[in-house]
């Protein structure tokens, strides 16, 4: 059965408290920041804009009225920004000219203005820390105000207007509450169907349908309405796309994951899917082959990497949607600034997202099924507003926080789709625990031959919204999808028992163009394939696991497809090396055959104007 990814925990925790800011130097003045300049009255100036009949001379006219050409403007041969004695005489002449002189098609006297640059600034009152009271944890994963930078950094997006405006994201779960007070405005009815009930009624049907009204609270519940919580992308739509869990199809996940975004109606931009099988290598091709479909109509979907970490499912490679190149496969961060203790590692994650972790450490704060007699909040320690919780978790969390990310990234790049994120993710995202050297994360933070950094528990690191949205402007998109695959490869040989090396095959590939993810197919017979372990090395020396041993696995046998991202932005020229491994004692298996495939394509360049493009983005280090 695929499992909804929840997580349940307690604690409290602090958030940022909302200062605005901008990264467009310089925001104005050192002692009054350009975007909290409070007066709103314009100040006029000695200047008037006058606007001349043609054929007017602009300096006989100033002469005439005791006036100086300051400048033309640009839009229009007969406009003329002249200068008066004083803002008095600026403002009375302003008056006079239009009625008084027929050169004269309008006159208006140049004022100081202050406009601002629109900004989302949340006003819901469980946001910030200690609130509704104190010990509560407010929403930390958005603004974190013990540990500044442990958050989703949508701060800066937000002070953009990047607020997910105009973007549609589907709630693939076990229902959306559309009278939720903070979910209502967002819901968006003509996207939204039941697949369980076969209706356009996405609302919970069963006592624990609560998991979805949680979810899509993560990712855009309605922000700034002075109600509850905030959403990532608080002016996004919200599609809610039920499952019945309890009398789940394929179809229903096909369906699901097809519905307004495939064909003739792409409404549906962005889906979450916090979900999935909790055991090792249970194919999902129709599920797989939809994802695939979809992606290709420009949806992009987020992925829960899962919360099997210490069981056989602990590695997401072995998870057949979440290791699939079509979506983003997210794991959790706690509060801490580690992985989360239950978090799936594996090297097709991607990025990470804030969320719950061990006992003591916050829990996320989000919508909850209406009322006390449903939801996530218990008889002991409930939150004092029913129609909220602050124990929602998992990576169950973490995934709708990245599909709220992007849909704020799809407002200001329309062209965004799941290969395009994936570029611009792996180039912002923040290296989170630097010194991480876990066997899950595979060594640590490597960097490989073009420069990138990759942990197997975090991916690319901590998602950076505000990076994310700036950067996104940059580009255009990405050039077409190039693949190279050497076909399936007969080995045949004798896996040696209990020998870290192994055995090894080299294999040639002739494509010039960075890659992107690299697929391995392998073929092994083995009476425990948790024994197995594998390993692909580049031609510029970049050593990346594709499987990672695990005694909670005794199933026999492997025909597997694995999914690295560990390459990503390396030239694929040369010559490779494949190795399969044998490290426990006690049996031995044989490799029968391999298929590997590179997936190749970079970014393309929009063109910015010259005064406003910032500088080229560089690869991230470590932010703590």
């Amino acid at each position: 059965m695929l499992q909804r990814m929840g997580i349940r925990c307690v604690a409290a925790i602090a958030v940022v408290v909302l200062a605005v800011f901008t990264h467009v130097a310089p925001a104005g003045p050192p002692d009054v920041p350009y975007d909290r300049q409070t007066s709103a009255v314009p100040e006029d100036t000695p200047e008037i804009i006058v606007f001349l009949e043609p054929g007017a001379n602009a300096g006989q006219f100033a002469r005439e009225h005791g006036l100086a050409v300051k400048e033309a403007l640009r839009s229009d041969p007969g406009a003329f920004v002249l200068t008066a004695a004083s803002p008095h005489a600026a403002r009375t002449l302003s008056r006079k000219l239009a009625s008084s002189d027929r050169r004269v098609r309008a006159a208006y006297v140049n004022q100081r203005t202050h406009y601002v640059r629109l900004a989302f600034v949340p006003n819901d009152p469980y946001f910030h820390k200690d609130t509704p009271s104190a010990g509560w944890p407010g929403q930390w994963h958005l603004l974190n105000e013990y540990t500044a930078g442990l958050d989703a950094r949508v701060q800066g997006a937000w002070n953009r207007d990047s607020t997910g405006s105009g973007v549609t994201v589907g709630i693939v779960d076990d229902g959306l509450e559309t009278s939720h007070p903070d979910l209502a405005a967002n819901y968006v009815a003509g996207d939204s169907w039941d697949f369980g009930q076969n209706d356009g009624d996405p609302n919970p049907v069963y006592a624990d349908d609560q998991h979805g009204v949680s979810t899509a609270g993560v990712a855009a519940a309605r922000g700034g309405n002075g109600i509850g919580i905030t959403g990532a992308a608080p002016f996004a739509g919200l599609a809610g796309l039920r499952i019945d869990f309890y009398n789940q199809t394929t179809q229903m996940f096909v369906d699901a994951t097809l519905y307004h975004s495939s064909g003739s109606n792409t409404n549906i931009k962005i889906k979450n899917h916090s979900y999935g099988m909790s055991y090792p290598y249970v194919g999902a091709p129709a599920e797989v082959s939809a994802l695939a479909t979809s992606a290709a109509a420009g949806t992009i979907h987020c992925l829960a990497a899962g919360n099997d970490r210490g069981y056989a499912g602990q590695d997401s490679n072995t998870k057949d949607l979440q290791h699939s190149p079509d979506g983003i496969c997210v794991a959790a961060l706690g509060s801490d600034g580690k992985y989360a203790s239950y978090s799936c590692f594996g090297a097709c994650v991607f990025v990470t997202a804030p969320s719950s972790s061990v006992a003591g450490l916050p829990r996320v704060t989000t919508t909850d099924r209406v009322g006390e007699a449903y939801g996530y909040n218990g008889a002991s320690d409930a939150f004092p507003d029913p129609d909220y919780t602050s124990r929602f978790g998992g990576t169950s969390s973490a995934a709708p926080l990245v599909a709220g990310v992007m849909a704020m990234v799809k407002q200001v790049q329309p062209a965004l789709n799941v290969r395009f994120a994936k570029h611009l993710l792996a180039r912002t995202s923040d290296v989170v625990d630097a010194t991480d050297s876990t066997y899950s994360s595979d060594g640590g933070w490597t960097t490989n031959a073009a420069g990138f950094r990759f942990n197997q528990n975090y991916g690319f690191g901590l998602v950076d919204a505000d990076e994310l949205t700036q950067v996104a402007v940059l580009y255009s998109g990405v050039t077409p999808l190039l693949t190279e695959s050497t076909g399936t490869v007969t080995v045949g040989a004798a896996i040696p028992d209990n020998l870290p090396d192994g055995v090894s095959r080299t294999f040639n590939i002739a494509g010039t163009t960075p890659l992107e993810e690299v697929l391995v197919t392998l073929n092994v017979t083995h009476p425990h394939h948790g024994q197995i372990e594998a390993r692909l090395v580049s031609p510029g020396g970049t050593v990346g696991r594709l499987i990672s041993r695990n005694a909670k696995d005794a199933d026999a046998d492997l025909n597997w497809t694995f999914c690295t991202n560990a390459f990503w932005g390396e030239t694929p020229a040369g010559t490779w090396t494949l190795q399969v491994a044998d490290v426990v004692s006690g049996d031995t298996g044989t490799w029968n055959s391999y298929a590997v495939t590179m997936r190749m394509g970079t970014l393309q360049s929009a063109r910015a104007p010259r005064s406003r493009a910032p500088a080229a983005p560089s690869l991230r280090q470590s932010r703590h």
